[in-house]
């Protein structure tokens, strides 16, 4: 499928410039870290090439487990990782972790939040609030949920997606809640609601991806929702498993998605694809497909890069017969993914530091 892009120099230019590395929240006083060796229990571990080289730790992990959140906070040098429900903290860029609690639920992902904290929540419908000095169980506003946001300067100001695409907000850090705005779907046209990412900077834009109906966005909170166009050539059933909103340029969205109508006619994709919207999720084109040694599975790990809107990381992996874990990088300046290969089963989060961008941080997983 082509690879086309639907804008103009001028308009390429004022959208994707990669940002200026700032230092408003205080993440001027980071540092790289310094370790040749990342001491803990050896489900976090950090490269500086994009993963061509991996920092070794000093455990090597045994299955199965799964770093399903990592994260980095305002407070310097510190990071928050979740693995198999246990919650540590790093205190020196990443070099050496720590337990300091467990949270519950099945997959829990953490979303950072201002005043040194992180919410812990999952698919279904635990939340908690993380922070260096352990975890403390909040409520729920539903029994599923689909994403998490946080305001960017009020840490006590947070809000889900649940399961039906309503959002819910709360204004007292996760131990109140009410719903806000109206479903994106009606109930006899949904059938799951599989990701919901929120802009960083606008609590009010948030992406949703679902089965069949592809991708419902708002600007406004909730009140209204825009069916997004341009996700099947066919105008047919496409579902969106993942989502991820540029943290610098937050029109450029990136989802994943499977056209349904691809898949079963037998294209060379088989109807995968990784799609961008510059407009904030309203219209979508198909940047990469699945093929020519890119894999694409359901639901990959999708991560913006933090200063140029134009370079999205995924990442496939498996422990099945040892094949390890690509890393890709799109760089939309180029139309051009790179693979880095590591021997980790998978490379289940990503983050990045906040002084060094070149710095990412790789939560790992050992499955079989």
């Amino acid at each position: 499928m082509k690879k086309a892009f639907a804008i103009g120099l001028t308009a390429a230019l004022a959208v994707m410039s990669p940002a200026t590395p700032a230092s408003a929240d205080g993440f001027g006083r980071w540092h790289q870290p310094s370790c040749e060796t990342v001491t803990g229990d050896g489900t976090v571990t950090y490269t500086r090439d994009e993963g061509k080289t991996i920092t070794p730790t000093s455990k090597t992990l045994e299955p199965v487990v799964y770093t399903t959140g990592l994260v980095t906070l305002d407070r310097p040098d510190t990071l928050l990782s979740l693995a198999n429900n246990q919650l540590s903290r790093s205190s020196d860029a990443g070099c050496t972790w720590e337990p300091v609690g467990q949270v519950a639920g099945s997959y829990v992902e953490l979303t950072a939040a201002r005043g040194d904290r992180a919410y812990a929540w999952d698919r279904d419908g635990h939340v908690s609030l993380a922070t260096t000095d352990g975890v403390t169980p909040l409520t729920s506003p539903a029994g599923r949920l689909a994403g998490l946001g946080t305001h960017r300067r009020h840490g006590d100001q947070l809000r889900v997606a649940d399961g039906d695409g309503q959002l819910h907000e709360s204004r007292d850090g996760g131990r109140t809640w009410q719903p806000i705005g109206v479903p994106a779907w009606e109930k006899d046209e949904l059938r799951s609601v599989y990701t919901a990412v929120f802009d960083p900077h606008n609590l009010n834009h948030v992406v949703l991806g679902a089965s069949d109906t592809g991708v419902r966005v708002t600007f406004n909170g909730g009140r209204t929702w825009t069916t997004a166009k341009g996700l099947s050539a066919s105008g047919g059933k496409v579902n969106v498993f993942s989502a991820a909103i540029s943290p610098t340029s937050p029109n450029v969205v990136y989802v994943m998605g499977l056209d349904l109508d691809e898949l079963h006619a037998g294209a060379p994709s088989g109807g995968r694809h990784i799609y961008r919207s510059m407009d904030g999720g309203r219209r979508f084109i198909p940047v990469v497909d699945q093929g020519n040694g890119v894999t694409i599975p359901n639901g990959p790990l999708l991560v913006a890069h933090p200063r140029d809107p134009g370079v999205l990381y995924f990442v496939w992996g498996t422990g099945w017969s040892s094949l390890g874990t690509d890393i890709y990088r799109y760089d939309s300046w180029r139309d051009h993914v790179t693979t880095q290969h590591n021997a980790y089963d998978r490379v289940t989060s990503i983050a990045f530091n906040p002084a060094d961008s070149s710095v990412m941080y790789l939560g790992v997983a050992e499955e079989v």
